[in-house]
């Protein structure tokens, strides 16, 4: 599983099906019963094993029954959640019986085991609702599997797989799922859902939504086959049998292969329609079709980079610019000790992890197809595909892919932006108007990179784009226009990863809740207090630091949340601005980010009383990009950033 980090026929004839050669590695063959609103599973899986010792890993809260090998008693150990048997020669099949009554499904957990309830059932991958192989955990291919599931109605049950038989009788749900290649583990569902279906082609597209989100249905499906389509024609085709949208009761937002599972009160929202669907559709190729492997996580750069920044080129270059914005000044809050290089990127378990897995990696495939051309971009996509569908990959074959594509050593352009932590600095350190151009001088700091740096020149009949060629400490070049030069910009479209200069990264929440050092003090009493303090901890990348007003640091950066009247008070104490006039006594809580004059980072967070605040807990973690906020309640009524001063890397020539 990929966590990361959305009319039916009475009976559909059953599809031709082939037993795979699993004579080499773990098969399952499962028989699942499962009922939510009790909580209870029951399971018959017989297992094709290799011969000899085996370990097994099974959650704890689940009981062995029964195990057999070649219909004969095999003795099981069994410490915790593992369980050790050895399978002897000319065994066939194991075949083991097992029970138990799975977590209550909340809606405040984080998705990562096995949980049942009346909304419905999530049995995840690699979270041990079957018994998974200990050897594969230390590199084996993942197992192929079928697996047939009954659930009590309303309830329907949907998996990862192809569906090849299910039925509806008056009081159950029958159906039967497999997959005949290295993917993972399945991953099993459920819900008392309204499934609408579309033919797209071969595939077979489903939304499994609850009855009030049936008029999204036909807006997903629509989606979802245009995507597919669109990636396949840039890829190769499209690796599953279908895809389905589930609408989850928890607060998350998963893909699986086939399926994304998303949180049943964000479905409606357009940025789930417009950015994360297409997201989670694209991992089916990277991370499902293509497994990551050793050496760092690729695929969520990848399909940062090929779904949401191509949806923001698609509307237009200011889209595009404003997301490489964002991700620059991402970058630039994150604290030096808390970066990292991108091979040591996994997955996203924090904040500042995607501002590197997601955003940086997105940045190095940027600039890798303006370093190499759109035509031998395009061929190395679809090289990489071909090569390692349903395989492991890992960045050095990215790079084998994209060299074969342009012809050209690409190692030092990866080495750079892999190995290295850190990004460079650029400085516009001379630059003489002439009538028919400007002279520049373009400076980096320490270590070096090597680089195309954009240049734009203005000019009374339009912009000249140009560049400078930096491959050690500075460059010089000059750039022809057919009109007297007026201005020069330093990439002004943020095409680099670099750290922003002073003047281009505008004040971001961010700026103080990614830094471990930041010091917060509590301005409320009573209920407020503890609803500020609830808050604290929501929106600390990490365990905040809460301090007295008389004990803070100078020097740190510094969180004040609480009522409106008590972070009055304590900006007053610290002699710091109030409340910008454009947000004073606007609905029920504010919020903004400023620097002092010495660059102290300064986050307010005030609210009307214990209720603005509380109202917050959810929402506002995910506004980290944002300079400021006004709430009504929980919905941000109005946002935006601070406008960015003057930059060095701009200046006016007379």
């Amino acid at each position: 599983m990929r966590a990361r980090r959305i009319a039916l026929p009475i009976l559909i004839a059953a599809l031709a099906w082939t037993l795979p050669a699993w004579a080499a590695g773990l098969h399952h063959d499962l028989d699942v019963t499962l009922d939510p609103n009790t909580r209870r599973l029951e399971v018959v899986d017989r297992l094709h094993l290799p011969v000899g010792d085996r370990t097994l890993h099974l959650a704890p809260g689940l009981t062995v029954g029964d195990a057999t090998a070649g219909g004969r008693p095999l003795p099981v150990n069994r410490s915790g959640a593992t369980l050790r048997l050895s399978v002897p020669e000319g065994a066939g099949e194991v075949v083991l019986r097992y029970s138990g009554t799975l977590a209550p499904l909340s809606t405040e957990a984080r998705g990562d085991g096995p949980m049942a309830g009346e909304e419905g059932a999530y049995l995840p991958a690699g979270s041990g609702w079957l018994p998974a192989s200990g050897d594969m955990l230390g590199g084996d291919e993942p197992p192929t599997w079928r697996l047939a599931v009954r659930v009590p109605a309303p309830f329907v049950a949907v998996a990862t797989g192809r569906l090849l038989e299910e039925a509806r009788g008056g009081d159950s749900y029958r159906a039967v799922f497999a997959e005949e290649r290295s993917v993972e583990e399945p991953s099993l569902f459920a819900g008392p859902w309204q499934v609408k279906e579309r033919q797209d082609g071969d595939l077979r597209l489903r939304t499994y939504f609850h009855p009030e989100q049936a008029g999204l249905s036909d807006d997903y499906l629509d989606l979802s086959a245009r995507t597919i389509d669109e990636q396949a024609r840039r890829i190769g085709a499209y690796p599953f049998a279908g895809f389905s949208i589930l609408s989850a009761p928890l607060p998350v937002g998963l893909g699986f292969p086939g399926l994304t599972y998303i949180g049943r009160q964000v479905l409606p929202l357009p940025f789930i329609r417009a950015q994360s669907l297409p997201h989670e559709i694209l991992h089916n190729w990277w991370g499902n079709g293509v497994r990551v492997g050793e050496g760092g996580n690729w695929c969520e750069g990848l399909t940062t980079f090929m779904a949401d920044y191509a949806a923001a080129e698609s509307r237009g270059p200011d889209a595009a610019r404003a997301m490489r914005m964002d991700w620059l000044r991402d970058y630039a809050a994150l604290p030096a000790d808390r970066d990292s290089a991108l091979t040591a990127f996994r997955s996203k378990v924090h904040d500042a992890s995607q501002i590197v897995g997601y955003g940086k990696a997105a940045m190095l495939f940027h600039m890798l197809r303006a370093e190499i051309g759109e035509s031998a971009f395009s061929d190395g996509i679809r090289r990489f595909w071909t090569d390692h569908r349903f395989k492991e990959a890992g960045w050095t074959d990215l790079r084998r892919a994209f060299e074969g594509a342009s012809g050209r050593d690409l190692g030092p352009f990866f080495e750079q932006w892999l190995i290295r932590v850190g990004a460079p600095t650029l400085r516009l350190a001379d630059a003489k108007a002439q009538a028919d151009g400007v002279t520049l001088t373009v400076q980096q700091g320490s270590p070096t990179y090597a680089m195309t740096v954009p240049v734009a020149v203005e000019t009374a009949n339009g912009t000249v784009w140009g560049s400078v060629r930096l491959d050690g400490r500075q460059a010089t070049t000059t750039i022809r226009t057919d009109a007297p030069p007026k201005a020069v910009s330093v990439d002004p479209a943020f095409d680099l990863f670099r750290r922003l200069a002073p003047g281009e990264a505008p004040p971001i929440l961010r700026d103080v809740t990614l830094d471990h050092a930041a010091n917060t003090v509590i301005a409320a009493d009573g209920d407020a207090a503890q609803a500020a303090r609830a808050l604290a901890e929501r929106l600390a990348d990490g365990k905040p630091r809460i301090v007295a007003p008389d004990r803070t640091d100078p020097v740190a950066p510094l969180t004040l949340i609480g009522t409106t009247e008590g972070v009055d008070r304590l900006l007053a104490l610290y002699r710091l601005p109030l409340v910008p006039d454009s947000l004073a006594k606007r609905g029920t809580a504010r919020v903004w980010a400023f620097r002092t004059a010495q660059g102290r980072a300064v986050l307010a967070v005030a609210g009307d009383d214990a209720a603005a605040l509380q109202a917050l807990l959810r929402p506002l973690p995910h506004y980290g990009r944002q300079s400021w906020l006004v709430f009504d309640g929980a919905k941000a009524e109005d946002r935006g950033v601070w406008p960015a001063s003057d930059s060095p890397l701009r200046r006016a020539l007379n």
